[in-house]
């Protein structure tokens, strides 16, 4: 299930993938800052398919890339077979 906040998400299942509350914002300088994702959780239980749809430009492909770590998330969570993704660094990733 995906959404804000975490009330939709599951208890139970064989979860392979959990995303709790990621955002990713890019600093332009000059105090400027973009937040491109905000507070996004969802998880994917094996076998299920998950749609992210949206207007151009509203944060799909950056919440993608964040979920395998490129860009880093500026906060929240990824959960990929019980490891956590935004901890690990380098060969471990």
């Amino acid at each position: 299930m995906a959404g804000s906040g975490k009330a939709h998400l599951r208890t139970e299942g064989d979860r392979i993938l959990e995303v709790h509350d990621l955002v990713v914002e890019f600093n332009l300088g000059g105090g400027k800052i973009v937040k491109a994702v905000s507070g996004v959780s969802f998880d994917l239980i094996r076998g299920e398919t998950l749609a992210i749809v949206g207007e151009s430009g509203c944060g799909k492909s950056t919440l993608g890339k964040a979920v395998l770590q490129i860009p880093k998330p500026t906060s929240g969570t990824v959960e990929f077979l019980g490891k956590e993704l935004t901890a690990l660094k380098g060969d471990a990733l």
